[in-house]
Formats: structure tokens, C-alpha cells, sequence
């Protein structure tokens, strides 16, 4: 059997910027010494024509990028990849245009995949067909849910018909009849000898589909191998990790982190979470003198002076000079209102530097929207009263807050209060709160809370009663026991992380005396929170619901 992909000490590095300006600068850079993390490191394996292989790790540990470099969609930084055969990434809204409509997002990944318009004619029905996301297929793509553009996306890549398929958590969102008739398709390539990598976190599915499995551990391969053995030392990392409380979470990601970047950096203590102290790194600079700083300034002054030789002329000082003196003298009654202007735009507000904050923080607000920038404007998605995440800084009315190791984003600072200290522990118990809960939830509840941090196919599998199991948008899946008003949350490593139960009653006389004693109120006085030694409580009274989780998970 002869190898279809060979990867050979590749490497996959990126720049870090402090500042967009950092970015102009190196291109007129001639330092060797330049700011990198690397996402993967000296990654060496074969890929046999007709394999299934899964891949898992935690996130931020170099999957996707992993998956992109299959791909094809990234080069390498450094060593060598050979790929025989066409590949197709499936992941959410990969290569799908937001501008454009569905269909002809069908018609360009088509035509990039090499098919002619009479082939393009003959599948798209078949996709349209597939993807089943009814009149949505003519709007553009920006307004499509991300289940919406998995669909899409599943659909067209499986009917180019690819040698290589690679399946990049694209099953993660979508309902389950959607999920079953992606596995039925990678199925049928899988039995026409065709090459499949599944990137996932659900480790039953990998686990029942695929040959051999890969274990990536922060930029490098920590197992390789058959299925059943790497699966089990992942479970049991993964079981070690979940009996971890937040801080040592916090210091194993960083202390994992911290060997990605480059040698200098480590050198110098630069990374998101420890600085070089200013005065060594300048006292550094000194000693190394200005030339190299002086040299990259000549260089962009020769630039500039260059691109106004293209503007103006063979003087560009002179018609430079000319060209103000007659805007000004045919224009003054231009230049002095905007002299006028100027002067008014004095009051207006300066944008405020980002102040660091580097903290626990905690959701007081119901739910609150997630944003990619500052401006607080273009919305990414949204975290739930009493989410704890960590603070990175503060600028005017966002925070910039790190969710996981891969994942930033903007939220609103009224609605986020920084924690100095960890949350007062409550002496209550939490059969104090079961006169709330329906009667079949509280004939069963302690069997129901020893499930909590157990892997969802153990749910399953013990657990009689499931009524519904659905997908969400996050990648994260509910598994709903309706008969005794309970619902799992199960988390992306695939862990029961949650469970809210439904119907409660808060307008009881014990409501009153348990609402006093909440360790915080959400802003609107509409969600409770409580922390008790062993569970995080949440009441929710717009809902009538309740979710519980374990303190320490």
C-alpha cells in the first residue's frame, strides 16, 4: 500500500505583531530574531491510500491548522509535504464566499475543484438536494447560520469527488438526521478505498469509524496509532485534565504554550502571559547600537520619496510644494473651513489605550453578546450569566476576553465585573433547593448528578430515557430526558458538563428564602447564582430552569 500523504519535519509558524505597525517594519527588517509561535513542530507521518484516520486534541492544539495543511490551504514554514491525489477540506464555512449566494458558492468551489460547467450542472441538484437548506440557497452566505453553511459546505466538498477527504469538526453542528447522512456518505468513499481524515472531539466516533488515530499535544504528536490504544491514553489525559480545578487548567495551558514559541521569545519572556522587563530589553538595544534602526528608517524614506517621484515627477520636493501652494490659493475658503472644523473637533472624545487586566472575570448580565472587535460592532456569538473566562484588557466600554487558548473576543464592560478573589463558598446544601424541582426529578436527582463530568456515550449508555439528542452551533450537543424534565449539556471534549432541569417553581415561600442567600444577582434580577462546596447552581426565573454543574470540573 503506498503512502498518499508523507509529511517529513514540517513546521508551522506564525509572526506576532504587538502593533500594526510592527507588521510595515518588517518588511524593511533585516532581523533574523522575529516574534513566532509555532502551532506545529517537526511533525513527521504517513497516510496510506484507503486509511481512515482520526485526529484529537485539546483546543488550540494545532488541529485545524493540521487539517489546513492537508489541505493544502496553508503552506508549511519549514520541512516537506507530499500529498498524491486531490484533496477536499470540509470544515464550517471553509472557502465558502460570505458575499456570494449558495448556489454560486457551488458554482466557484466547483469550478476550483477542476469540474467543467456540464459537471457543474450535473451535481448541483445533487448538492442543493443534499445541503437542504430550502430558499436559503439563493441568499448570500453571511446571513446563514453555521449550521446552514456546514451543510453547504459538507455538500459540495463530497460531491467533488476527492481522492483525499478531510473532515475538520464539520459534523460537530446540524441536526442528527444531517449528522446521519454524513456518515452514510464517508462511509460509501471510505468502502471506494478513498482516504478520510476526521478531525473531531468526539472520541466514540472516531473511535468506531477510523483505522488509526493522532493525538496532537500542543503543536506536536504525542500518539499515533491504532485506534483503541491512542483513544484509551487520551480518555484517561483527558479525565486528568477534567479533575484539574480552573487555576491548574490555567497553568498547565500556559506552561504547554509557553514551549511553542521561538527560542528569543523564550529568551526574552515574551508571550500573552509574561514581558521582559523594559529596562533590560533597552539597555540590550543600547549595546547593540542604532545602525540597524537608522538603516531601516533610510530605507523608508527612500521609499516614500520614490513613490512621490512617481506622483509628482523628477522633483517631488518642489511639485510636492507646488501642489499645496496652488490647492491652497485657488481653495481658502475650502482650507479655512476646514481650519474651522478642526478647531470643533477638539471635544471630541480621544480613543482610550487598552489598559491590561489580566484577571478572572465573570458574566453579571443574562446573556451577552460576543464581539470581534472593540468597536463592539460586528457580532461573533454570546456567553450565559455567570460564565467565568479571563480578562485580558480593558478599552472604554469593551474587554477583550480569552474564552479558551484559541479563542478571543469583545464583550461589554458593564456587563462583566473582575474577580480579585475567588466566589464565597455557600455552607447551603443542595437538597435545599429541591423543593424547586419536579417531583420525577427529585425521586432520581442524585442518580442523575453522578453523571455530571462523564463522558456522553456513558450517559447514553446507562442513563435509560433519552428522549432527544441535538447538535448546537457552538459544537457543543443537549441530550434531553423530557419524562424527568433534565437536559445534558455535553461540552466539545464530549463531557456531560451540565444539567438544567425544567419547570421549577419560584413562586414558592422556599424561592424566598433561597434567593437571599445567592452568592451573586444578574444585573436585570432575572438569574441567580449560587456556589456551593461541591455545585455552581443557576436560577433562571424568565425560564423557570435551573443548571447545575460541578464546582471543580
Amino acid at each position: 500500500m503506498r503512502p498518499k500523504i508523507v509529511f517529513t519535519n514540517v513546521s508551522k509558524s506564525f509572526n506576532l505583531y504587538k502593533k500594526q505597525s510592527d507588521k510595515l517594519m518588517e518588511v524593511i527588517s533585516f532581523k533574523g530574531d522575529k516574534s513566532s509561535f509555532y502551532a506545529l513542530k517537526n511533525l513527521s507521518f504517513k497516510i496510506y491510500e484507503g486509511e481512515a484516520i482520526g485526529i484529537v486534541g485539546l483546543n488550540g492544539s494545532g488541529k485545524s491548522t493540521l487539517s489546513n495543511l492537508l489541505g493544502q490551504i496553508i503552506p508549511s514554514s519549514s520541512g516537506t509535504i507530499e500529498i498524491n491525489g486531490e484533496t477536499s477540506l470540509i470544515a464550517i464555512s471553509a472557502g465558502l464566499n460570505n458575499q456570494l449566494s449558495g448556489l454560486e458558492n457551488i458554482e466557484l468551489k466547483c469550478l476550483m475543484h477542476g469540474l467543467k460547467k456540464e459537471e457543474i450542472q450535473r451535481v448541483k441538484s445533487e448538492i442543493i438536494d443534499f445541503a437542504d437548506i430550502g430558499k436559503f440557497i439563493d441568499q448570500p452566505v453571511k446571513n446563514y447560520s453555521s449550521g446552514m453553511k456546514s451543510r453547504l459546505g459538507f455538500a459540495i466538498s463530497i460531491h467533488t469527488n476527492p481522492d483525499i477527504l478531510i473532515v475538520d469538526e464539520a459534523l460537530s453542528v446540524g441536526d442528527q438526521t444531517f449528522y446521519e447522512k454524513c456518515l452514510l456518505k464517508i462511509n460509501e468513499f471510505k468502502s471506494q478505498g478513498k482516504t478520510i481524515i476526521f478531525v473531531s472531539h468526539s472520541t466514540s466516533q472516531i473511535k468506531a469509524f477510523c483505522d488509526r488515530v493522532m493525538w496532537i499535544h500542543f503543536g506536536k504528536i504525542e500518539e499515533f496509532g491504532d485506534a483503541e490504544t491512542v483513544i484509551g491514553k487520551y480518555k484517561q489525559f483527558i479525565k486528568w485534565f477534567n479533575s484539574l480545578n480552573e487555576t491548574e487548567k490555567k497553568q498547565y495551558k500556559i506552561k504547554m504554550l509557553d514551549n511553542q514559541y521561538n527560542d528569543d521569545m523564550k529568551e526574552n519572556n515574551f508571550s500573552p502571559f509574561g514581558r521582559q522587563s523594559y529596562r533590560k530589553r533597552k539597555s540590550k538595544e543600547r549595546k547593540k547600537g542604532n545602525l540597524p534602526f537608522i538603516f531601516q528608517c533610510f530605507v523608508l524614506l527612500l521609499a516614500i520619496v520614490t513613490s512621490a517621484s512617481i506622483m509628482f515627477g523628477a522633483n517631488p520636493v518642489k511639485s510636492v510644494g507646488n501642489y499645496i501652494s496652488n490647492t491652497l490659493s485657488e481653495d481658502s475658503l475650502i482650507a479655512d473651513k476646514a481650519i474651522d472644523k478642526s478647531d470643533s473637533q477638539k471635544d471630541i472624545k480621544k480613543v482610550e489605550a487598552a489598559e491590561a487586566v489580566n484577571k478572572t472575570g465573570i458574566l453579571l448580565a443574562g446573556e451577552s453578546p460576543l464581539y470581534e472587535d472593540s468597536d463592539l460592532k460586528e457580532q461573533v456569538g454570546q456567553i450565559s450569566f455567570a460564565e467565568e473566562f479571563f480578562v485580558v484588557e480593558k478599552s472604554g466600554k469593551a474587554v477583550k476576553i480569552q474564552l479558551d487558548t484559541n479563542n478571543m473576543a469583545y464583550t461589554n464592560v458593564e456587563n462583566v465585573t473582575i474577580l480579585d478573589e475567588d466566589l464565597p463558598v455557600s455552607q447551603m446544601n443542595f437538597t435545599e433547593f429541591l423543593p424547586l424541582f419536579p417531583e420525577r426529578f427529585v425521586n432520581a436527582y442524585s442518580y442523575f448528578l453522578t453523571f455530571l463530568n462523564s463522558e456522553s456515550e456513558e450517559v447514553k449508555s446507562t442513563l435509560k430515557g433519552l428522549t432527544n439528542e441535538e447538535s448546537l452551533d457552538n459544537g457543543e450537543k443537549t441530550l434531553a430526558y423530557s419524562i424527568y424534565d433534565a437536559m445534558y449539556t455535553i461540552n466539545n471534549e464530549n463531557i456531560a458538563e451540565s444539567i438544567t432541569i425544567s419547570n421549577i417553581g419560584t413562586n414558592l415561600d422556599q424561592w424566598n428564602e433561597l434567593k437571599d442567600a445567592a452568592t451573586f444577582i444578574s444585573n436585570d434580577g432575572k438569574y441567580y447564582f449560587y456556589k456551593t462546596k461541591q455545585f455552581k447552581i443557576v436560577i433562571d426565573l424568565t425560564n423557570q430552569k435551573a443548571t447545575v454543574s460541578l464546582v471543580n470540573q
